[in-house]
């Protein structure tokens, strides 16, 4: 298996190999210019200071024998071969047979007596088969004593020049071989490093994968493997919270499931064996069929609740006074209020407000919060339940006194597994399914809920509703 190691290392291998080749080439041929260049202003240089000389000592003209000699001192002064052509054709030079000298073997020779008799500087690179075996560097320029005017070659051996080029084109190859071997040492250790650290991740993932979610993740770093193993950390730790949720679920569950069958199964037997006489039947009958409706209404809860999780419920929105609903939801708890002397408070917006949404899933969020306010509100204590309509929203909020909730149950009392009747330690008759339903249908409505608590209000239920309204 390829490691992420050895993907690396050929990547930055390969681009390092590439660079290297593209560096070499270009250094080599900028040194190649330069150095060229370079030489070429040199010998223009010492030409024209021997130009110079020559011109003080003969200021008028210059026999060809002294002309001869000049070259032959000139030749030994550049330490280059020198040709001197005069404007009739004549060649100077110590170094070639002037017979062997045949102008029609190089044209472009006779092109650059022309360029410098007109008075330009030329520099070529150029190999002379017959004369030469080095390449060389031809440099042309217009050489003046007195009046007269001659053209003069001053070739220089190219391999003298590349040999510079070769000496610094070394020193640049082997500082970067030295960079190039570090930088491959250090993206070993580097990436050594990380792929130890993935490959932690990967192990943990396994791990969690068998079901085991206490695995921690330990990794050092301010980047985005740092990030990731902290996300995964978070995502390992809310799994085992959910795990802990669900067991504990399951086993709330299991006892409210056992706790009516059981109380079904006595009472069904004790009818048929005749244990229980024909005057109490009616009232043992009565309690059976409370049980089954209650098991009826777990079920139907988690199949609803599954429903709107997995985003299969529909929404019938309407136009609806939220009023209405409200008072007629009161309704069915006016004996539970009754009974433990609990104070009511309505305080209902006095527009007539219509509410845009789903009537019986509205309805179900105003019921559920209800019955959650009725089973933990403490005796004569109070429940308040308000509407109140701004920035075109219609915020509905349900409070009871009581236990107040602490940040920790507060965060846990939307989860589906959750029974916030066991956090609170009062009634143990829900499933815990009722506020995970309010809190999906709010959400299917785009709308938003909030639940707070403190000493002073208990705990309190705000919700949003989109509306339509009409001033009375």
């Amino acid at each position: 298996m390829k490691t992420i190691f050895h993907k690396f290392a050929f990547i930055y291998i390969m681009i390092f190999l590439i660079s290297f080749i593209l560096i070499i080439i270009g250094v080599r041929t900028v040194l190649d210019i330069y150095f060229v260049s370079h030489e070429t202003d040199l010998i223009i240089t010492r030409v024209s200071n021997y130009e110079e000389l020559v011109n003080s000592r003969y200021v008028n003209s210059i026999s060809l024998n002294v002309l001869q000699e000049q070259v032959i001192l000139l030749d030994g002064y550049t330490g280059a071969n020198i040709w001197l052509f005069t404007e009739d054709g004549q060649l100077y030079t110590t170094e070639i047979d002037r017979s062997a000298m045949n102008l029609e073997e190089f044209p472009d020779l006779a092109t650059e007596i022309q360029q410098v008799f007109a008075g330009e500087t030329t520099s070529k690179e150029v190999s002379y088969k017959n004369l030469y075996t080095d390449r060389m560097l031809r440099v042309g320029y217009p050489f003046h004593v007195g009046d007269t005017t001659y053209a003069m070659f001053i070739n220089v051996p190219m391999p003298e020049i590349e040999d510079t080029i070769s000496r610094v084109s070394i020193i640049i190859f082997v500082s970067l071989a030295i960079s190039g071997l570090l930088a491959v040492i250090l993206i070993f250790m580097i990436t050594r490093r990380m792929g130890y650290e993935i490959n932690v991740i990967n192990d943990s993932a396994r791990y969690i994968a068998e079901g085991n979610f206490d695995k921690k993740i330990i990794i050092n770093r301010k980047d985005e493997l740092g990030e990731l193993a902290e996300s995964f950390n978070a995502m390992a730790e809310q799994l085992n919270k959910q795990e802990d949720t669900k067991r504990m679920f399951i086993s709330s569950l299991s006892h409210d499931l056992r706790t009516p069958l059981t109380t079904i199964k006595g009472y069904t037997q004790g009818i048929l064996d005749g244990t229980i006489d024909g005057e109490k039947q009616d009232r043992y009958l009565k309690i059976v069929l409370n049980e089954i409706d209650r098991l009826v209404k777990m079920i139907n809860d988690l199949l609803d609740l599954s429903k709107m999780e997995s985003g299969a419920l529909v929404l019938n929105k309407t136009d609806f006074d939220l009023n209405e609903l409200i008072v007629n939801v009161l309704d069915n708890f006016e004996q539970k209020i009754v009974s433990k002397r609990v104070k009511l408070t309505i305080d209902l917006s006095k527009d007539k407000i219509l509410a845009h949404g789903d009537y019986t899933a509205i309805h179900r969020v105003v019921y559920n919060l209800m019955d959650n306010a009725t089973k933990f509100v403490n005796e004569d204590g109070s429940i308040s339940i308000r509407t109140e309509f701004r920035d075109d929203k219609l915020y509905v909020g349900v409070s009871n006194t009581g236990k107040v909730l602490s940040a920790k149950e507060l965060s846990m009392i939307w989860d589906r597994f959750s029974k916030l009747d066991k956090s609170r330690g009062l009634e143990k008759k829900s499933s815990g399914l009722g506020l995970s339903i309010v809190k999906e249908i709010i959400k299917a409505h785009h709308e938003k809920i909030d639940v707070f608590s403190n000493e002073d209000i208990g705990v309190a239920f705000i919700f949003t509703v989109s509306t339509q309204i009409f001033k009375s």
